[in-house]
């Protein structure tokens, strides 16, 4: 080798040994300057390390301290981004084609925090010019101690939760492990849970697996399955299971109206597809009441729309109080709520019986409906309800259920009701037709009525206006018209409306009877809600019993006045009219004790000053009662039911009233 290439290997290697002496010692911190001047340019956002080291290699380790990075200027935080320490290597080969790619990355304690103004602004969007570029490809992320924080103060949402990760963990659908606190749309919130790689949410549209348990307010909710589109929630796919005390309170996390309803725990699958959502195959129990059935939701047009069907097998109807404004019942093996409970209670004390909660039409114009509900039977103390069947439609604002029917002592009664919401003071019509109903059945408790006979049919055609179901009730107008024919009847019954004391000692020591019902008409006209009689009888082959009166909705009162009137003649009879007055809450059936005490008192006179045989005079009954015209009363009633009638309420199984 020449001097002169001993003298350039000689430099070359003093270079490099210059070079890197000067890499290895370089004070990369230096640099700081540069990158946080680069970033703070690209994110329209101060940006600012407190410390960087890097050790060299093929792919080299770069060591960051104290990373921060400012919050929106209308932020009360200041920070948007705290990193304590970022740990992470880089391939250099793949840096130097274009492609940002990082091997290992550690982060201890970072803090993030998301937000959005009350005008809606977010403080995740960054400078708007800035360069779109393909975010870094993270082979191995681990999150030491980490948290992120969202604040959204317009819906009363402040959510703060802590998360610690590695993606590779033995189980990979348990690589991260999070819980969270805090206030969601103004519900206390508490969850925790496990999920997936955070690296797998970089590949768009994989399914992210996840497993959560978690309560907002008094719902409490367990989740299972995967979520695809991870930041939209546009793709789900869970298994779930929810409870609640009342399944109204879903309506500000989800958006869907649901009536007030008692304590519930259902289970199911969630499936969303975009705009689409499905409660699919889902069951569970909502108060003493099954449920069970398929519901869909799209939210892609100027409302949500929901459709489903529903079905019970046994249903409790006072499960169903709470579409009228009522609380269920709350005795003994009853299913409520402490707020229920305390509203029944509060309701109890009360003076009035027909409920006052104001109907929320906000939530009836936030959404449309078509669901369809069948009860296959039902159960309920004192009322003889055997199953049911109602299709709710809910468009803009208007709640028609066409029909609700139901079947009640082996006949049917069968109902339209449109409730217009869009109106600030709604209105309701309400046409209603009972058919074929059976007197026993209808009465089961009660012993007298046990040997009876007879159907009822009649119709019931309403309209009012107001924000609540008494308000609607109390301002009604319309018809209410019903018709008996045929059948039999307690005699004893009868007598005990006559309070004929010789005829009920001959009934309870001699065996009961019958009497033959000729007929029984009862039509009611209805105005500014009070109800009062047009027509008024019951007449059987024993006793022509007439009313009069009213029933006042506005009030609450009763004062109705029925005139028993025997066609056969008896000894100690004290016949007298019975009155019924009073309130809803506490109705008093009593005989007319004037009327009675003035015939007592007559009797008791003309014996005391005649001969005691005398006294008996005014207690023999002469059998004043006649027959009434039983076939113009049923036309006139029959009439008026066509008229309350207004519309077909069975569904497509119509009945001719001449039948009646």
């Amino acid at each position: 080798m020449s001097r002169l290439h001993k003298s350039l290997a000689l430099i070359f290697a003093f270079l490099f040994v210059a070079v890197g002496a000067t890499i290895l010692l370089f004070d990369w911190d230096m640099l700081r300057g540069y990158v946080e001047r680069q970033v703070t340019k690209k994110t329209g956002r101060e940006f600012s390390i407190g410390q960087m080291d890097v050790d060299l290699s093929f792919t080299p380790r770069i060591y960051l301290k104290n990373i921060k990075l400012a919050n929106a200027s209308w932020s009360k935080e200041r920070l948007m981004l705290d990193i304590d320490a970022a740990d992470f290597t880089l391939d250099i080969r793949k840096f130097i084609g274009g492609h940002m790619v990082l091997p290992d990355v550690v982060l201890s304690n970072p803090k993030v925090m998301l937000e959005e103004s009350p005008s809606g602004e977010r403080n995740w969007v960054l400078k708007q010019d800035q360069e779109k570029s393909a975010p870094p490809v993270i082979t191995r992320l681990r999150i030491d101690k980490g948290a992120l924080t969202f604040y959204a103060p317009a819906i009363k949402t402040d959510v703060r939760a802590e998360l610690n990760t590695d993606s590779v963990a033995a189980d990979p659908t348990s690589a991260m492990k999070f819980h969270a606190n805090g206030t969601f749309k103004g519900l206390q919130l508490h969850a925790e849970g496990q999920g997936g790689s955070v690296l797998s949410l970089q590949n768009d549209g994989a399914p992210y697996p996840i497993q959560a348990t978690g309560r907002i307010g008094d719902t409490s909710a367990d989740i299972k399955g995967s979520i695809s589109e991870f930041a939209s929630l546009s793709a789900l796919d869970l298994a779930f299971k929810l409870r609640g005390q009342d399944m109204s309170k879903l309506y500000p996390l989800s958006g869907v109206v649901i009536p007030p309803t008692p304590p519930y725990s259902i289970n199911g699958r969630l499936i969303r597809d975009g705009p689409s959502w499905r409660l699919n195959n889902f069951s569970g129990k909502v108060g003493d009441s099954d449920l069970a059935g398929d519901i869909h939701v799209d939210s892609a047009g100027v409302r949500p729309s929901l459709t489903g069907e529903l079905r019970s097998r046994v249903l409790d109807i006072d499960d169903l109080a709470g579409i009228i404004g009522a609380p269920p019942k709350t005795g003994p093996g009853e299913t409520a709520s402490p707020a229920q409970k305390q509203s029944a209670a509060k309701l109890a004390m009360d003076s009035h019986v027909l409920p006052d909660k104001p109907f929320r039409l906000n939530r009836l114009r936030a959404m449309d409906a078509d669901v369809k509900f069948k009860a296959d039977s039902i159960r309920r103390e004192g009322l003889p309800l055997d199953n049911l069947f109602a299709h709710v439609v809910l468009r803009d604002g208007v709640l028609k259920l066409a029909p609700l029917n139901f079947g009640v002592a082996g006949g049917q009664l069968a109902s339209n009701i449109a409730l217009n919401g869009k109106l600030d003071k709604p209105t309701v019509e309400v046409n209603t037709q009972f058919n074929k109903l059976r007197l026993n059945e209808l009465f089961p408790g009660v012993e007298l009525t046990r040997t009876s006979a007879g159907t009822l049919s009649g119709s019931a055609g309403l309209s009012g206006e107001g924000n609540s179901f008494a308000k609607l009730l109390a301002s009604a107008d319309g018809e209410i018209a019903a018709v008996m024919t045929g059948g039999k009847i307690s005699n004893l019954l009868l007598e005990v409306v006559g309070i004929d004391g010789g005829e009920i000692i001959k009934y309870l020591l001699g065996g009961d009877r019958n009497a033959t019902i000729r007929c029984a008409v009862a039509d009611f006209k209805v105005t500014d809600g009070v109800m009062k009689t047009n027509v008024f009888v019951f007449d059987t082959t024993d006793t022509n019993i007439t009313g009069e009166g009213v029933i006042n909705l506005q009030n609450e009162t009763l004062d109705l006045r029925l005139n028993p009137l025997p066609k056969d003649k008896s000894i100690l009879s004290i016949r007298s009219p019975l009155n019924a007055k009073g309130s809803f809450k506490n109705p008093d059936f009593a005989p007319d004790k004037e009327a009675l005490a003035a015939r007592g008192g007559a009797a008791l006179l003309l014996g005391a000053l005649v001969n005691p045989l005398v006294a008996l005079i005014p207690l023999i009954e002469t059998g004043p009662g006649k027959d009434s015209d039983c076939q113009e009363l049923i036309a006139t009633a029959t009439k008026d039911m066509k008229k309350a009638a207004k519309v077909d309420t069975s569904g497509g199984r119509g009945r001719n009233f001449e039948q009646y």
